[in-house]
């Protein structure tokens, strides 16, 4: 018996060009909603004061805090002076500001660093803290009443009243938004007293705050904010915190801070308007979850160090870097992964070092 066969007939030309075009079609489709994927990575920079070789110290570690890299070595735009803060926008561009008002930018991840020019000729100011916003609106403030503004990522500078600052070291500025910027600081003599100033209008007018009940008797060292809730800190563990945007204030401080209390609150970071981490004297981290209303303490081993800078990757990851109390430099970076409930000593360099940042877009 002949087996049955079946022939199968060929599809005509017409259709098969049918086919073609759809499956084209389906593969362009899905190409067009596929949204693109952005994985920030966890890299950080840690600034620090210069070292026997007389360059400023710039590290940099791209696994999450484990293992550092020192750049710039060598390089004359790190050349004698000290890096005081730094400013992670992304993986490539970061900034720094120095000693003798000095300006300092990469674009290439540190492969490079540069001389930014500053807006004036202030040879001697300490250039202390550096705000980010929109990537390329940078504020920063330092000694004799500093402020600067750049609204087009360096390339034009704007140098505001010193003489409104008090010509005071004004230590640390933050821009909540491109329009409202609060500069802090402490004003001279021998019995500092804290100054806060803001502007609503990007700096066309600004304004002095003074809280309520004399709290201004603080110095006070940084400002940082989330949300509508900011946050403005400094010396003996006082703080302001208003969660309106700065409509209102409330006076605070950490509990018995630094065991004995009065710890300076030398660097404070929000994850979000209810989480934040403290840098402070004598080696201590502490950690709110509730805005404030209550801290838990976070030893982290270093009580001969002055920790002045901290930065969280997430709720989890976290970086901490210090300064000695006493003479020789020391400079500990210390790294939690498990939200602060034990921090390990990663590194420890001949220099004292004053802030770490994590990329931040």
């Amino acid at each position: 018996m002949n087996p049955i066969t079946t022939k199968l007939k060929k599809p005509g030309f017409l259709f098969t060009v049918m086919i073609i075009m759809s499956i084209m079609m389906i593969g362009c489709s899905k190409k067009q909603d596929d949204p693109v994927v952005v994985v920030k990575k966890p890299y950080a920079w840690v600034a620090g004061e210069r070292d026997s070789t007389g360059y400023g110290m710039i590290l940099f570690s791209g696994d999450s805090g484990n293992t550092w890299v020192r750049q710039g070595l060598g390089s004359i735009a790190l050349q004698d002076i000290d890096v005081w803060d730094i400013w992670a926008v992304d993986e490539s561009n970061v900034w720094g500001v120095c000693s003798d008002n000095v300006i300092l930018k990469t674009q290439d991840g540190g492969q490079t660093w540069n001389r930014v020019q500053a807006p004036a000729n202030r040879t001697g100011t300490r250039l202390s803290a550096i705000s980010i916003v929109n990537k390329t609106n940078i504020w920063i403030s330092g000694s004799g009443g500093t402020v600067y503004n750049s609204t087009d990522n360096g390339s034009k500078w704007t140098l505001f009243d010193t003489n409104f600052f008090q010509k005071s070291l004004m230590q640390g500025i933050w821009a909540v938004t491109p329009l409202k910027i609060y500069v802090v600081g402490k004003t001279g003599g021998a019995k500092p007293r804290g100054f806060i100033g803001y502007t609503l209008d990007g700096g066309a007018k600004w304004d002095s705050l003074l809280p309520a009940d004399n709290f201004n008797y603080n110095e006070w060292i940084g400002v940082c904010s989330s949300g509508n809730t900011i946050v403005i800190y400094g010396g003996k563990s006082h703080y302001l915190v208003s969660a309106d945007g700065g409509t209102t204030w409330r006076n605070d401080s950490v509990p018995a801070a630094g065991g004995g209390g009065g710890a300076d609150i030398n660097h404070l970071i929000m994850l979000n308007p209810q989480t934040w981490w403290g840098a402070l004297d004598m080696g201590y981290v502490y950690l709110t979850t509730t805005g404030g209303s209550a801290w838990s303490s976070q030893p982290t081993g270093q009580g001969g160090s002055y920790l002045v800078g901290i930065d969280a990757w997430d709720s989890q990851l976290a970086l901490a870097v210090g300064e000695a109390v006493n003479w020789p430099y020391r400079g500990p970076i210390v790294k939690s992964s498990n939200g602060g409930t034990t921090w390990v000593l990663q590194k420890v360099f001949r220099s004292n070092l004053q802030k770490v940042s994590f990329i931040k877009q």
